[in-house]
């Protein structure tokens, strides 16, 4: 049995697929803590958190929107190699993530004037979680068979959609 092991740690791309995932296990785990410190107020003091706690999805509190969205992407990170496609999930959440964050940022820069740094280091780890998983998807791309113009275009796809949800669900408390 431990030679087995040894074996994967040696096989091409094993490793390098193993630190991939370590970088997107911390990236989105990043993202659902930063979050969670959203919701609590006084760990930000700048006046831009302030003003970007005014803003809310479709209603909710947008660190409560992202307790929950990081925390079911952390599942579907943990379980994507168990069921069929789980894995295009993933991808369709991060993408759709990164959609509402162009809107968020925008708001940020050009409606409350100045940059929340909760709000900007969850932009971060998003867009690093996506980038690990374009790498992951064009490093596996050869020896999987996966297509990756229609990736590609799904990746699109999701990113429009997540900036159109986000376009018509944040708005600012009245």
């Amino acid at each position: 049995m431990h030679k087995s092991f040894a074996r994967q740690d040696f096989t091409p791309g094993g490793g390098y697929r193993r630190i991939l995932s370590i970088l997107l296990w911390i990236a989105l785990s990043t993202g659902l803590a930063v979050s969670i410190f959203t919701v609590v107020e006084e760990l930000c003091l700048a006046t831009a958190c302030r003003d970007t706690a005014s803003f809310t999805f479709f209603g909710l509190n947008m660190g409560w929107f992202g307790i929950a969205y990081f925390s079911f992407i952390l599942i579907l990170l943990w379980r994507r190699k168990s069921f069929y496609r789980l894995d295009w999930v993933l991808d369709a959440m991060v993408f759709t993530g990164i959609g509402a964050e162009f809107r968020l940022l925008w708001i940020q820069k050009y409606v409350i004037g100045s940059w929340c740094p909760l709000c900007v280091t969850i932009c971060c780890s998003l867009f690093i979680a996506a980038v690990l998983l374009v790498i992951e998807k064009f490093q596996g791309a050869g020896s999987r068979g996966e297509k990756l113009p229609g990736w590609t275009v799904f990746v699109l796809i999701m990113i429009a959609t997540g900036l159109a949800i986000s376009i018509f669900g944040v708005k600012a408390l009245t």
